[in-house]
């Protein structure tokens, strides 16, 4: 007789798991027990060999991989840590599992299409939207030929979603629902970490970059999800049956696509639904403020929980100027530091900010981006009118057509991100783009710097300007730096795309270095939405890495709801 454990960690609660657990509690033949100790899932038996074998198969089939899900592991143990009590699994949202999913997402099943069918393991039809619950093949079958038809169809569910052959127009990045998935390799760069999300269990949306010269996927970037319910599994083999690789799809609600920092998965900002505790104060220090709110979220503090539901009163809303101090005390959470620390946040909606907390728990704002000119001529006219006119000049001369479309830039805003600067850099180095909007630019740049072999690049000049209270960006420097060496050599524009945003990794961590001397940096925080741009999340964790750790609070948003519950820490009255 042996007694095992199987555990599951993950970097934040996985309903399904839980509810897994459960289900092998009324194991037959063994004695079982569970439990969940900080996101750890385990399941504990003792048996005879063979038992124990068919157990191991049996759970390796029915734990399908979580985007949450960071280590898993056998072990063999003495004790149990766990029990037979039920986990806490009242968020279960998946609809399909293993089990389910091959008898009504099977063309050739005898039940394919029946979507309200039963599972006995994930019990996915109780959770059908209201539209869905009486829907049968012959529905599905006329939605999609709706959609071959005319082109277009509406999807109604949790979210509605608008469904097309063709791309939409006036999209800031398209939205793409894959019908084939075995057709994938062949129309996107993928790695390991993202075909394992597209297929978790949560089928997040993420963003790849398309092969070069595809034929049809011509922008430089593409966000790109799996069906999520079981309707839209039927459409979709519909329509792979009739040849259709993906469909284009805009969303009701603005869904971010996910975020890979540090080896890991992230939300960027979740959508809140109702009211829900997302956090435990155990061991965190208690708020300053019983509530607070930040954008569409509003939480409160309440025995022990952090309960978030949605807000959109925007009048009360936290002050969008403290949107990097709510991501320092959000980072400190969940690894219990609240001192010695240092955030860097970039966001596309708020101030890109690097913000300190020194040993006595005091903030302050070290860098803050600037605001840069939304139209093209006042962008051109502050280049002119600084030291670097006289290669704006010759820039001007030489690349004509690029000096138009620089003058033709209208930015909405806000501009003081990452985002405007990658657009106005993609601009300078002639990088095509579908429209001059600053997502389409900014992804033409991050596109073309994902596509540089190899790790060495120019050094552009990212120099600091100090203001009264804190230290800025100077710009005009950064853009002539780009112009000089576009100028000295235009063969090499995915050369160049990556040395921006590796010099801008690397000046960071020179400044967090500097910093250190005197705050003795213990944690440096990553946060906000423009670390989705892998290309400068990983040249930071390598630059910054070596010296300092570094942390993402995977329990909570990157630039959402881990804002509003910042909120609660920060130092001012409300």
């Amino acid at each position: 007789m042996k007694m095992i454990k199987f555990e599951f960690t993950c970097s934040r609660p996985v309903a399904l798991y839980a509810h897994l657990c459960n289900q092998y509690l009324n194991h037959s033949e063994l004695d079982i027990t569970v439990g969940c100790i900080k996101n750890c899932y385990f399941i504990e038996a003792q048996g005879q060999i063979q038992q124990l074998e068919d157990l191991a198969d049996a759970i390796a089939h029915d734990f399908l991989i979580s985007v949450w899900l960071v280590d898993s592991q056998i072990i063999l143990i003495e004790s149990r840590l766990g029990n037979y009590q039920l986990l806490d699994n009242a968020e279960v949202r998946q609809e399909f599992c293993q089990q389910c999913f091959p008898q009504f997402g099977d063309n050739q099943s005898v039940k394919f299409g029946e979507i309200s069918i039963p599972c006995h393991c994930c019990h996915g039809s109780t959770r059908l939207h209201d539209h869905h619950q009486q829907l049968k093949l012959t529905d599905l079958q006329l939605m999609a030929q709706q959609l071959l038809q005319s082109g277009t169809c509406d999807f109604r569910g949790k979210d509605t979603l608008s469904l097309s052959l063709n791309s939409f127009s006036n999209v800031k990045r398209p939205k793409l629902l894959i019908c084939n998935p075995n057709t994938l390799n062949a129309q996107f760069h993928l790695k390991d970490h993202q075909v394992l999300a597209l297929s978790s269990i949560e089928k997040p949306m993420i963003t790849l970059r398309p092969i070069n010269g595809h034929p049809r996927l011509t922008s430089p970037l593409y966000d790109v999800c799996f069906a999520h319910n079981r309707a839209l599994v039927v459409i979709c083999e519909i329509l792979r049956q009739k040849g259709i690789d993906w469909i284009y799809f805009n969303s009701e609600t603005d869904k971010k696509p996910m975020a890979w920092i540090q080896s890991a998965w992230s939300d960027i900002s979740s959508i809140p639904r109702e009211e829900s505790a997302i956090s435990s104060l155990d061991d965190h220090p208690e708020p300053l403020h019983d509530n607070a709110s930040f954008n569409q979220f509003s939480v409160r503090s309440e025995k022990g929980q952090i309960y978030c539901e949605p807000y959109n009163n925007e009048d009360n809303s936290t002050s969008k100027g403290n949107a990097g101090f709510c991501a320092l005390h959000a980072g400190n959470l969940e690894y219990k530091q609240s001192k010695n620390s240092a955030v860097i946040y970039f966001s596309e909606q708020q101030t890109g900010q690097i913000i300190t907390q020194d040993r006595k728990q005091a903030t302050e704002l070290f860098f803050s981006l600037p605001s840069l000119p939304a139209t093209g001529y006042d962008i051109y006219y502050q280049l002119e009118q600084s030291p670097q006119q006289q290669v704006v000049e010759k820039f001007k001369t030489k690349y004509p057509d690029d000096y138009l479309t620089l003058l033709d830039l209208n930015f909405s805003p806000p501009t003081d991100n990452l985002q405007s600067l990658w657009a106005i850099a993609a601009v300078i180095l002639g990088l095509k783009s579908d429209s001059t909007s600053k997502q389409c630019l900014s992804d033409a740049l991050i596109s073309s710097a994902m596509q540089h072999q190899g790790s060495n690049a120019p050094r552009i000049d990212f120099p600091l300007t100090k203001g009264e209270a804190h230290r800025s960006l100077n710009w005009c420097k950064t853009i002539g730096s780009l112009i000089s060496y576009r100028l000295a050599d235009d063969n090499n524009t995915q050369k160049l795309a990556f040395g921006l945003q590796d010099s801008l990794a690397d000046f960071i961590a020179n400044w967090i270095e500097h910093l250190d001397l005197n705050l003795s940096v213990k944690s440096v925080i990553f946060a906000g939405s423009e670390f989705a741009n892998e290309v400068l999340s990983q040249r930071l964790a390598l630059r910054l890495g070596r010296n300092f750790p570094l942390t993402v609070n995977r329990q909570l948003d990157i630039d959402g709801n881990n804002l509003a519950i910042g909120a609660l820490y920060l130092k001012q009255r409300r």
